[in-house]
């Protein structure tokens, strides 16, 4: 049996994602943040389709961002290696328009569990979407995260039926040009599989400044399909270890690392309190081959209880992107295990 089917109601969340879960719960559109977890999460799911499809209003419209690795700069650094970019990732270019606006699908990438797209938003008459003053509120220094959302979202994968975690954001790429972009990034609980992802976005609107209520930017209402077929870069690293983590055994069932995010799977024996947060305090940590070391122990997951035991998921998608050949060991708990030698 699936270990997410009918447990959506015990899954373990810190106080970051349980805020975002109340908002999408009272159908408001989010905060733009640069955070990587947001709760899981039924997906829709699509009817089977076998061929790619892309539901095209306006291809290749001005402003788009075509390569992948500029499509990205701005999420994992202007640095982010063309090579890696070029494996997990490709260009996507569908596009729809309602009431004057576009909305193109510039770029995907993606691995075992997670993917990220980013989507350029512009005026068909070339002129800006948003005013100055409006882009001058960006409330994050490090990502430039502007105060819009769309009044509803969804991303729907065809058959996928597992759960999912993410978080999306907008943001001003090129400020020389009148477009704004718009990225998602998503970790399913359940391995991708290449399938039709098909997206809906419903009416562009500005937070207030005291980001409590929404005024609609744009009416609208915009529809793309796309498929994900991105070469799998991921690595399943050598499990089976256990260690102690609040005084309760864990048993380390796999470790599934790419360029761009993480995933531990665990199972903790446990009969106790179903109130424990078995996420947060697990540490975990990569340590690259220059000596430096990325602290992981903040990233989301979700927990399921069951007979005696506790299954749990924790992962994020990184900041930055780094080849798998310059990872030399991950560490869940107390176990330290050697990528090199997996």
């Amino acid at each position: 049996m699936n270990r997410y089917q009918d447990t959506l109601d015990r899954l373990r969340f810190t106080p970051e994602q349980k805020q975002h879960m109340t908002d999408r719960l009272m159908a408001e559109a989010e905060r733009p943040a640069p955070h990587r977890a947001l709760p899981f999460r039924r997906l829709a799911a699509a009817g089977v389709a076998a061929a790619l499809v892309l539901s095209v209003g306006v291809a290749g419209a001005t402003g788009a961002l075509g390569e992948v690795g500029a499509a990205f700069s701005a999420i994992f650094g202007p640095s982010t290696q063309t090579e890696i970019m070029d494996k997990i990732g490709y260009p996507v270019g569908g596009s729809d328009t309602d009431n004057g606006v576009t909305i193109t699908a510039d770029a995907i990438v993606g691995d075992t569990y997670s993917y990220a797209v980013v989507y350029t938003i512009q005026r068909e008459d070339g002129k800006a979407l948003v005013s100055d003053q409006l882009l001058a509120r960006a409330p994050d220094p490090e990502t430039d995260a502007l105060p819009l959302a769309f009044q509803s979202y969804d991303a729907a994968l065809q058959g996928y039926r597992g759960g999912s975690s993410g978080n999306r954001w907008f943001y001003d790429a090129d400020p020389a040009d009148s477009a704004l972009q718009f990225v998602e990034l998503r970790t399913q609980s359940e391995p991708l599989e290449p399938g039709l992802l098909t997206v809906r976005f419903q009416d562009l609107q500005v937070y207030g400044e005291d980001y409590a209520t929404c005024t609609t930017l744009t009416e609208g209402s915009w529809k793309l399909s796309f498929q994900l077929a991105f070469e799998d870069a991921s690595r399943i690293l050598l499990c089976g270890q256990t260690f102690t983590l609040n005084g309760a055994e864990v048993t380390l069932n796999a470790v599934t690392l790419s360029p761009l995010s993480i995933q531990a799977d665990y199972t903790v024996s446990w009969a106790g309190d179903t109130a424990v947060d078995w996420i947060e305090p697990l540490p975990m940590s990569i340590t690259y081959t220059d000596g430096t070391t990325l602290d992981l122990s903040h990233a989301g997951g979700a927990s399921a209880y069951g007979t005696g035991t506790v299954s749990c998921q924790k992962g994020m998608i990184f900041d930055q992107l780094h080849p798998l050949e310059e990872v030399a060991s991950v560490t869940v708990g107390d176990v330290v295990i050697p990528v090199s030698q997996s």
